[in-house]
């Protein structure tokens, strides 16, 4: 991960530009991490990469929420849905 500060030195000519580090993380592929002082960090990512993290985050909802409740049926914690419509009828008035 490439790491920018503001409190290092200034160096003549030698700094990295914007577009430098931009074509640098393009090249690399990684994140870059901007950080001013003691404050916390700020991550630049691209947006294909952040669209992945996104999507992997939404699948391991989606995996735990089918394990949860594989779980529940394991330990009977279900009714049959013929159970649920006529409680559900009953509760909102609806003729069976």
């Amino acid at each position: 991960m490439l790491e920018v500060k503001k409190d290092r030195p200034a160096k003549e000519r030698s700094d990295p530009t914007t577009a430098q580090y931009v074509d640098r993380k393009e090249r690399e592929g990684r994140p870059i991490t901007l950080q001013i002082d003691d404050r916390p960090p700020l991550v630049v990512e691209d947006e294909r990469a952040y669209q992945m993290l996104w999507e992997l985050i939404d699948r391991i909802e989606t995996i735990e929420a089918v394990r949860e409740g594989l779980r529940e049926v394991e330990e009977g914690r279900t009714i049959p849905l013929e159970e649920l419509d006529r409680r559900l009828k009953r509760k909102h008035g609806i003729p069976g």
